[in-house]
């Protein structure tokens, strides 16, 4: 958790967060930004480094309360409270040099991250010019600041009512012809930084401007911030946010930037509920505060399975309700001023409470409240005969109405409340201490052997929950998030500790690892990560997804419970789906879980060919996945307004065995186009270029992935040991799991025989004792 410091309104909509984050405060840099998330139902979101103090060890970002969380940022944390992550600092940091004459120009909330690089830029020798432009005088903000830093600033008005009248646009075209800069640094809204951009290009004057665009891990994994710029595509989390931005194919960026905009304003239209409900029901403690005529006669229905189905299966009859479903129910308690239902208790749950946070979809008050009489609400909520006790007392019954269904509600809370965090216990006399880079399979196999060991044992994790690929890739459908939690909490109990949004190569470097924190081995199991694509027309629409980010929103960020989860995924009726691996398979079968009515399979090689396994292509068709083998696609086709309308794709014929023995596909002179509002590409992975960027000295393939040992997994750095994905490219569970044991040994060997030789040698590392993995 990451605690607030300071909290500072300067308008309505715009306040400051100065956060205690020590980490981030060490190497944060003008130009960075962070990745935030308010709670476990939360969306990450990107905020701009403003400031930084490494001293205190606090960071301050600027916010403008626009959709909903940083609308609940606003209204509902406070100086002290505490939030759930703070990620970074990511992106690169601005290049401050000596260019003589620099400007920078901040629009609204782009004066906040204008700061620290008006200082950099200042501190480096500059003349800095500062031009900041606001609505009205109520909204300006750091004039003080910035005059500090600036050799000239001028504030402007949009309606005159402070400084200069009118845009800054205008302010910096009469700056460049009477005192032409050598830089201009442009940050604000993206319509702002464009019409910057197309001041400075006439004059030929260099700009760069900060993106700070839709993303979903920060990382460079999903492919979300993607943007063109020279006619390359890039990610800004990685390879920005500053860009040259004469180079920045902004309409293709603006497009982008709207691709979620009718869910956002979905969830805001919820969010307005909340918050009429909370300043009814809280606030003015207002109580039977409906009238019973706008209220459902009868229950909302609880799901079942079919009888032909339950007569084949174990599984649970009754499955329970959704968030639609018990919101909607929860709807039907005028919450009483006197609540009958009480008496009718036998524990004598505060029953209007604990729906009253259901109401403001707060499920962890609403656990409480029951945990204040009853330990079991998940059990109760299934077997206790509530039609007897507590909703046999319901008001609702006396106006003929079927009372609140008080036990589906206490069941929903207790199976969706999330669950109090388990401390791991501590290593004695440890082998030695080891830092595992990435908690997926190969992470968390080489944790095991290695805490077996006798070895301290940190696994850090870029996102904010542990898992990795087994969390965000799989579907739930295929790995139960039970199953992974369960796994996770033993391995805690085995003495392993983990650290969240730590990204390796931004918040600490290998370095450090090795170095003042003082850990004697690293293995690096990041995973591949970053997604690829073909390249064709039509492919940077906001409909189209990378697999990453598609299976991230859903299985990792709770998309498919949008927008009671804060994280959109827009699909449509239609979804195409390139490629046909086992993730291809996962992103066909996701799709038609979140309802579109046709999902296809598009796959320039036969069904033969397929990587995936036969018996994901069997569920796949089972489920009503449409595939159209032999198609390649070359041009994704767009509508007027940029959006996704089809995918035109070349039919193929199969030719040759290529190098691994399949027929290589060769194309035909026929075209078909397929109709669609999506589309996914499940095309592989390529390396993640931060830890080899951030590690000097670290041997890389052509391809940049880490060169290492295949028996050892050591690689050519002194202690730093990598495996899996980020070493072999795309590849099985199995075979990460495989790399970190062998990993494991070797670190274990090399430990145990005083980090002598470097590197071990494989032929006694591979001889060393390999230890039983951890057992419930």
């Amino acid at each position: 958790m990451t605690r607030i410091v300071r909290r500072e309104q300067f308008s309505e909509q715009t306040f400051l967060w100065e956060v205690d984050a020590p980490d981030v405060a060490q190497a944060a840099e003008a130009g960075h930004f962070v990745m935030l998330r308010l709670d476990e139902a939360g969306e990450r979101i990107p905020l701009t480094v403003a400031d930084f103090d490494r001293e205190r060890g606090t960071v301050t970002v600027v916010v403008q309360a626009l959709g909903r969380t940083t609308r609940e940022m606003r209204d509902r944390y406070a100086a002290g409270d505490h939030f759930a992550d703070f990620v970074g600092p990511l992106g690169l940091p601005q290049h401050i040099e000596h260019a003589g004459h620099v400007v920078l120009v901040g629009g609204g909330l782009g004066v906040a991250p204008v700061y620290p690089q008006l200082r950099a830029f200042k501190q480096a020798g500059n003349r800095t010019t500062c031009i900041v432009g606001f609505r009205h005088r109520e909204l300006i903000f750091w004039a003080d600041k910035l005059r500090e830093w600036a050799d000239e600033l001028i504030v402007c008005t949009d309606d005159g009512s402070f400084g200069r009248a009118g845009f800054v646009t205008a302010a910096l075209k009469d700056l460049i012809e009477r005192d032409r800069p050598d830089l201009v640094v442009a940050i604000g809204p993206m319509p702002m930084m464009q019409a910057c951009t197309e001041t400075t290009r006439p004059f030929g004057v260099a700009t760069k401007v900060s993106l700070n665009t839709i993303m979903v891990d920060g990382t460079g994994m999903c492919g979300s911030c993607r943007v063109t710029v020279g006619g390359e595509v890039k990610f800004a989390c990685v390879d920005g946010p500053d860009f040259d931005a004469h180079q920045i194919d902004f309409r293709e960026l603006l497009a982008r930037q709207k691709r979620f905009k009718a869910q956002e304003q979905e969830a805001n239209a919820d969010l307005d509920h909340v918050c009429s409900l909370e300043e009814l029901l809280v606030k003015q403690g207002k109580r039977t505060y409906k009238k019973y005529s706008a209220l459902e006669r009868t229950q909302v229905p609880m799901p079942e399975r079919e009888p032909h189905e339950r007569a084949q299966t174990f599984d649970e009859v009754n499955l329970g309700y959704d968030w639609a479903a018990a919101l909607r129910e929860s709807e039907r308690c005028i919450q009483c001023v006197k609540p009958t239902c009480i008496e009718g208790c036998p524990v004598r749950i505060d029953i209007p409470r604990f729906i009253r946070h259901l109401l403001l979809r707060d499920l962890e008050s609403a656990v409480d409240a029951i945990y204040d009489s009853s330990p079991f609400p998940s059990v109760c909520g299934r077997v206790c005969p509530q039609e007897s006790q507590c909703e046999a007392q319901c008001v609702l019954v006396k106006a003929k109405m079927q009372p609140v269904a008080i036990g589906r509600l206490e069941r929903f809370v207790g199976d969706f409340a999330a669950q109090r965090p388990v401390e791991p216990p501590k290593v004695d006399k440890p082998l030695g201490r080891v830092a595992i880079v990435g908690s997926g399979p190969g992470g968390l196999a080489a944790a095991a052997d290695l805490v077996k060991l006798g070895a301290e044992v940190t696994v850090y994790e870029a996102l904010h929950v542990i898992g990795g690929v087994l969390r965000y890739g799989i579907p739930s459908f295929r790995l139960p998030r039970d199953i992974i939690d369960r796994e996770v909490n033993r391995l805690r109990d085995g003495g392993v500790k983990f650290e969240t949004n730590k990204v390796i190569g931004k918040t600490f470097r290998i370095e450090q690892l090795t170095g003042d924190m003082g850990f004697d081995a690293v293995f690096v199991a990041a995973g591949a990560g970053a997604p690829s694509f073909l390249g064709i027309p039509g492919e940077s629409a906001g409909q189209v997804y990378s697999a990453n980010e598609f299976l991230t929103r859903v299985n990792l960020m709770g998309g498919d419970r949008f927008p009671y989860r804060d994280t959109p995924i827009g699909l449509g009726q239609r979804v195409v789906v390139i490629g046909a691996g086992n993730t291809a398979m996962d992103c066909l079968r996701t799709a038609r879980r979140l309802g579109a009515a046709e999902v296809r399979c598009v796959y320039r090689r036969s069904e033969a060919e397929a990587p995936a396994r036969v018996e994901e292509l069997r569920h796949a068709k089972e489920e009503g996945v449409v595939f159209s083998f032999l198609h390649a696609p070359v041009e994704i086709l767009l509508d007027e307004a940029g959006d996704v309308r089809g995918m035109k794709a070349q039919r193929m014929a199969l030719g040759e065995p290529d190098a691994r023995g399949r027929r290589s596909p060769v194309p035909l002179d026929e075209f078909v186009e397929f109709a669609c509002d999506t589309v996914i590409y499940a095309l592989g992975t390529k390396a993640n270029p931060i830890v080899g960027r951030a590690t000097q000295g670290l041997a890389l393939d052509k391809r940049g992935y880490i060169v290492a040992d295949e028996t050892t997994q050591a690689t050519n750095l002194r202690g730093v040991f990598a495996g899996g994905d980020i070493v072999t490219g795309g590849a099985t569970v199995i075979l990460a799991m495989a790399a970190g044991r062998r990993a494991a040994r070797a670190i274990g060997h090399w430990l145990q025989h005083g980090r002598a030789d470097w590197p071990p040698a494989p032929a006694e590392a591979a001889a060393s004792p390999q230890p039983e993995t951890l057992t419930p």
